[in-house]
């Protein structure tokens, strides 16, 4: 290349550096394909924008020409690992412990490949060597106080959070984890504290439906309105509202309750007698202050004696006769349990879900019908199961307000952890939750010997090895062979 387009190149690298602009980066690139000057920053740019596809793509070719380019290595790894290609992110890091054996970045990101694997422990050992090289670093502190968190190391995982406070107290994602860790134990007080991290912690993409409103902490209204919203997911939504009934009663004033537009009429049926309004979460609502949904919780739920039982939704009731009517066929003289095997949770609802024909033992029972109470299109699932499981033309996915009849026309339902067992406890049926023993068992849900508080339907089935399912489905088959 001329001293001029060497110049040039220098000149767009050093304005793209000074702007944060991809677009020069991109036109450096244009002028020498695969400069690690340019492709590097601009992976790491991209990769900060959630573009992680587009990462991939400019770190290729740069790694083609620069094939012992440590940190182009571990960014392809990261990059990797936020596309779900866990095998490509291992392949990654394996370059980078082939030209630099000690580094930590590599370390901690097999760690973060195994724990999405369900690994645990292979997963603590990285993150231990991680440390080893590293000490005191609060991104591989963190990981590895989640990772004993999961595995049910509890006081190790404690003292390592405690350990991340003093070294990063304003490191907003390891407070909002150790919330959750707190949470989890039932230390509502000091978890509600700390998981209200979780707006500066940057984990959540969602936009703040607060509309800019000073933040509700639980004192008089005095003639204002108050809103309350719901965020996160559904499910997460419908275990949070478990909590407006009280919220409403210590605002004593008017109150709108915004939610995902799906809830809106089974919310609005349920507390039609608090005077409460419900609209659609995003909306321009007219209130002068307002409060998430779980941050609620700091407020009503600080300790297990102020839960409730938690049924709170009141379905249809022309919508259930309607049910009752059909299911009484499809039960032919049996009981008709619900049944749903797949979370549609995108990180980890591999983790959740138990493949169909695993479920054949429950099939056994001769005094139990099976409906299922999936979301999506499972018919050819079905098929391809042989199992005698029946289908009902109820979409979960669109219409909450009918999968609630549905619900209630049952005599119970049998599923992973999913949105369909928030809304089973929260109408009081029966329900049986197979939860992982890992990642996938959400904070909200006990560990074992513990009681739920926060639902007083559900019984839970947990997973006695990583991945394997067969313990706790024959435990479940017995206990409903018994019923």
């Amino acid at each position: 290349m001329s001293g001029l387009g060497a110049d040039q190149f220098e000149a767009l690298v050093l304005a793209a550096r000074a702007s944060g602009d991809a677009v020069g980066y991109r036109a450096a690139l244009a002028l020498r394909p695969g400069h690690k000057a340019a492709s590097l920053p601009l992976a790491e740019l991209l990769l900060a924008r959630g573009d992680a596809a587009g990462a991939a793509m400019v770190l290729a070719p740069m790694l083609q020409q620069h094939p012992d380019s440590i940190r182009g290595w571990a960014l392809m790894g990261a990059a990797c690992m936020a596309l779900g290609n866990l095998a490509g992110a291992e392949a990654a890091y394996g370059q980078v412990l082939r030209f630099k054996p000690d580094e930590a970045v590599a370390f901690n990101g097999l760690g973060a490949i195994r724990q999405a694997q369900d690994r645990a422990d292979e997963a603590i050992g990285f993150y231990r060597q991680a440390l080893a090289v590293r000490p005191a670093a609060p991104e591989i502190l963190k990981n590895l106080a989640f990772a004993l968190a999961n595995a049910g190391l509890l006081e190790e995982a404690e003292a390592r959070f405690t350990e991340l406070e003093g070294i990063a107290p304003d490191f907003a994602e390891a407070r909002m984890d150790h919330g959750i860790f707190r949470l989890s134990l039932g230390d509502y007080a000091r978890g509600w504290d700390l998981y209200d991290a979780r707006w500066a912690s940057g984990v959540y993409s969602e936009t703040d439906a607060g509309q800019g409103l000073p933040r509700w902490n639980g004192e008089a209204l005095n003639g204002r309105r108050l809103l309350l919203w719901g965020e996160q997911g559904i499910g997460d939504q419908i275990l949070h509202a478990t909590m407006l009934r009280d919220a409403i009663r210590l605002a004593n004033g008017a109150v709108t309750i915004a939610v995902t537009d799906r809830l809106v009429p089974l919310l609005a049926r349920s507390l039609a007698d608090t005077g409460a309004q419900v609209v659609v979460r995003g909306q321009a609502v007219a209130a002068d202050l307002q409060c998430p949904f779980a941050s609620l919780g700091g407020l009503v739920r600080r300790q297990a004696g102020s839960f409730n039982d938690g049924i709170y939704l009141r379905p249809d009731p022309a919508q259930v006769a309607a049910f009752r009517a059909r299911h009484a066929g499809m039960a032919g003289g049996r009981k008709l349990y619900g049944l749903s095997w797949r979370s549609g949770n995108p990180q980890l609802g591999d983790a959740k879900s138990i493949p169909l024909t695993q479920l054949a033992p429950l099939f056994a029972i001769p005094d139990i019908a099976w409906l299922s109470v999936q979301y999506g299109d499972v018919g050819a699932e079905i098929a391809a199961s042989g199992l005698p499981l029946q289908i009902e033309s109820v979409d979960g996915l669109s219409d909450i307000d009918a999968q609630a009849a549905q619900f209630a026309a049952l005599d119970g339902v049998v599923s992973v952890s999913n949105t369909g067992v928030h809304l089973a406890a929260s109408i009081g049926l029966r329900c049986h939750v197979l939860l992982p023993r890992g990642r996938g068992r959400f904070w909200y849900w006990p560990r074992p010997g513990r009681s739920c508080d926060w639902y007083a339907a559900p019984r839970f089935w947990y997973q006695q090895q990583d991945g394997d399912w067969s313990g706790s489905i024959a435990a479940l088959a017995r206990e409903l062979s018994n019923d």
